[in-house]
């Protein structure tokens, strides 16, 4: 949607938001997860926020592990934080429960979230639960192919194109892949099988905003369950369980040429000690058009916030260009804020690989990767994870790993929605 401003509306809106900055004052509890770094960088703009808005206190809820668990049970005891980040289906679980407040007002009274020219604003739908936008945006991250370069010069390989298909991952991924001797090398570990699904023409649902449908169950969803199943166990060129323990399962080791992973592994891999490079997802044929999978999170505000205008300002501010600079500085997050997503700053610096254009690239292509469902976490943890296992394990055949997530999605899509 475009919006555009004439230069009274757009003094009226400066002035009124400077204003209403005047008056913050007060202290919120803001809570997050993540590594050390992302710790470091929400200090950051908690700083930054206090420094510009004087008088004003953020303290920290750092919560590294049972995020959703410790967020609920503070619920339950009316002692949750005023800004609370997360991702969408979070937030509809607590919308369903009136947890959240309805941020629906807040952002038609300050027309700079709806600017097109600046702002990824399709991103907003996924953050709506029952017509109502229940938090703000920071950004998304795209799931992306990321390689070895010394693995693959030392085999003789080149490296993968936008035009790779399923079938050029597998030819270079024989030629890439060790298994004589004591030091295996294989060409990739089967942990991230959704991007291969959405890639083969597979779905979880027929719309991942506004479920209404399990459409897991598909020919495409079977014929992407058995090229990863047969990665590993017709070609070889995955690793088993006992083999993926060996190696210690993960890119990083170095004895891993190829991985499907987040846009932030960019930041998480900065560390290795050796060459790597990020790709498209291949595609399953030639003509088709790229697809990939995407993670969002945003922050949303406690309806019972004590201070709930300094908890919007707040969650707002991650929008802000000081905010989306240091979230995008470090590699962690495909920022909302285009002008600073597409900078050189961003994708030509220290944290960044030669085609770190693609996580920004991959967005207006990519599928939401977490359903807005209200109980998504049971839907994992019943259907999605268990059954993956079963497949990489062997214990189960591709056809009958479809039916048996298909079933029991559909069991739980009723009290999801």
């Amino acid at each position: 949607m475009k919006r555009i401003l004439s230069l009274v509306c757009v003094l009226c809106m400066v002035f009124s938001l400077t204003a209403a900055a005047e008056e913050l004052t007060g202290t919120i509890r803001y809570s997050t997860w993540g590594s050390v770094t992302e710790k470091e960088i929400n200090e950051q703009i908690i700083a930054a926020f206090e420094e510009e808005h004087p008088g004003c206190t953020v303290e920290l809820d750092y919560i590294p592990s049972d995020y959703v668990q410790s967020i609920d049970t503070m619920f339950l005891g009316g002692d949750a934080p005023d800004v609370i980040y997360g991702h969408p289906h979070y937030f509809a679980a607590w919308a369903k429960e009136g947890l959240l407040m309805d941020l629906t007002e807040f952002y038609e009274e300050n027309a700079d979230f709806f600017y097109d020219d600046r702002f990824t604003t399709e991103l907003y739908s996924r953050y709506i639960y029952k017509g109502a936008n229940v938090a703000t945006v920071n950004g998304s991250d795209t799931f992306l192919l990321f390689y070895n370069k010394d693995m693959f010069d030392e085999a003789g390989v080149a490296y993968p194109t936008d035009s790779w298909t399923w079938d050029d991952f597998l030819a270079a991924a024989k030629a890439l892949t060790k298994t004589d001797g004591d030091m295996k090398q294989y060409a990739m570990v089967m942990n991230n099988l959704q991007p291969i699904i959405y890639s083969f023409g597979g779905r979880y649902y027929d719309d991942m905003e506004n479920p209404t449908q399990v459409v897991f169950n598909s020919p495409e969803t079977v014929e992407a369950l058995s090229f990863v199943h047969d990665c590993i166990y017709e070609y070889g060129v995955s690793p088993d369980t006992t083999d993926s323990e060996l190696l210690g399962g993960s890119f990083s080791t170095g004895r891993v040429a190829m991985c499907i992973d987040g846009a932030w592994g960019i930041a998480n891999y900065t560390n290795c000690d050796f060459n790597w490079d990020v790709a498209q997802i291949p595609m399953k044929n030639a003509d088709d058009e790229h697809v990939t999978a995407a993670y969002y999170a945003g922050y949303a505000v406690n309806a019972d916030s004590q201070n709930p205008e300094l908890a919007k300002a707040f969650a707002k501010y991650f929008q802000s260009e000081r905010a989306q600079k240091l979230l995008a500085g470090q590699g962690l997050i495909t920022v909302i804020d285009e002008n600073v997503a597409t900078s050189d700053e961003v994708l030509k610096g220290d944290h960044a690989p030669e085609h770190a254009y693609l996580r920004v690239e991959t967005v207006p292509t990519s599928i939401g990767g977490y359903a807005n469902v209200t109980n998504l976490a049971e839907v994992q943890d019943k259907a999605l994870e268990p059954y993956f296992q079963q497949l990489v394990l062997g214990s189960i055949a591709p056809d009958e790993c479809a039916q048996a997530i298909h079933a029991i999605m559909e069991e739980l899509l009723p009290a999801g929605i």
